[in-house]
């Protein structure tokens, strides 16, 4: 089930079109505990699948002096990401690459660790990007995605009405859990209750903490991304970015969606 954009903007569309630089949720602190998962140590060699702008490689490589390479589909993402890593004095330790989550660029059995952060469900076909982890990891090498699941159980119209509106397809818990196992992933463990806690969606910002939702955008960047809507999307788009963002909030405060972080070993 994909988003048919019939509702626009989405939320990710939003928070894109903000062009202030986000994380997923659970911030740093989640990026930090797939590190621990994956008990990176020096001279590993990670993977960063849908790397974006570089913040979690850079992470990862200048907390854990591990090697990482990033792959992105975006060129833009893929030259944002590497002045970054430069920014950071982590350009020996990283490199970033454009690619297809669906089809990596890399042979088989490269990479000591594998991870997707939350970006597994927004390509066409997320078993093909699961497929593609796990075929580039080595034998016994570490998988680790974290995604957005689906807490109660709901009609599947609600869920296609809300997946177009948040812009990704949340899933079954156990849906994920076996498309993990379906593309050769075993001893799979998961944790969602601390990842979907209503305070952990709106820790998003890279340059600051933020106490609740409604204090994610300030006063002059919540103008200025006013404006951008009404002039990308018109009136009529402002009114649905307004109720998607309510009806997204009620599906978080009402814990009938969260984030579940996967960890596994391929076969």
């Amino acid at each position: 089930m994909k988003r048919k954009g019939i509702h626009k903007p989405t939320i990710e569309d939003i928070i894109e079109l903000s062009g202030i630089e986000t994380l997923h949720p659970g911030g740093f602190a989640l990026t930090k505990r797939v590190a621990e998962l994956a008990n990176l140590k020096p001279g590993m060699n990670i993977l960063d699948v849908s790397s974006g702008r570089g913040t979690q490689s850079i992470f990862y490589a200048k907390e854990y002096d591990v090697e990482v390479i990033g792959v992105d589909i975006s060129k833009e993402m893929v030259k944002t990401a590497t002045e970054n890593a430069k920014k950071e004095l982590v350009d020996h330790l990283t490199s970033f690459k454009i690619g297809d989550s669906q089809d990596l660029p890399f042979e088989d059995d490269l990479f000591d660790v594998v991870i997707n952060e939350c970006a597994v469900g927004i390509p066409d076909d997320s078993q093909k990007v699961l497929n593609e982890m796990v075929r580039v990891a080595k034998p016994k090498g570490v998988i680790i995605m974290h995604e957005s699941i689906w807490r109660k159980k709901i009609s599947e119209d609600e869920k296609q009405d809300f997946s177009e509106r948040y812009g990704t397809t949340p899933l079954e818990y156990e849906e994920w859990k076996m498309m993990l196992q379906k593309a050769g992933v075993k001893e799979i463990v998961a944790e969602f209750d601390r990842w979907s806690k209503p305070e952990m969606f709106w820790k998003i910002r890279k340059d600051r903490d933020v106490e609740d939702y409604s204090k994610i955008f300030s006063s002059s960047e919540t103008a200025s991304l006013v404006k951008k809507i009404v002039q990308k999307y018109g009136e009529k788009g402002a009114k649905e970015a307004l109720e998607n963002e309510k009806i997204f909030w009620d599906a978080i405060f009402n814990a009938k969606v969260g984030y579940c972080l996967f960890k596994g070993i391929k076969k």
